[in-house]
């Protein structure tokens, strides 16, 4: 599904309220325990324009810990775990941080 986002600017309300909040996937138990010690909830919210492929990343057993769509205003992106760094560049994602030295951003397919 492409970014049909419109309106919809960095942390603001509509950006929240257009988002899906899913369960954090059991491959993923240690990052969840660890948002539950700082007090945070054990759901994650999700762009919904690129729910399907964090999902099928999920599926293949990659740990994401933040994604955005873009909004059409940025490039998307989805921050990994280093563990699956060469995963994500085996499967063709291009890595795509303004930090030249931080290996573990990725830029989305789907949007």
């Amino acid at each position: 599904m492409a970014c049909k986002c419109k309106d919809i600017y960095f942390g603001s309300i509509e950006n929240f309220l257009q988002q899906i909040m899913v369960d954090i996937p059991p491959h993923m138990e240690g990052y969840k325990q660890s948002r539950l010690k700082e007090g945070l909830s054990d759901k994650i919210s999700i762009d919904p324009c690129i729910i399907d492929e964090i999902k099928e990343l999920w599926r293949l057993g990659i740990t994401t810990y933040g994604s955005c769509c873009g909004h059409n205003k940025a490039e998307s992106f989805v921050n990994v775990d280093e563990k699956d760094i060469v995963k994500m560049l085996s499967i063709g994602y291009v890595q795509n941080h303004p930090d030249k030295s931080r290996k573990d951003t990725f830029r989305l397919k789907s949007a």
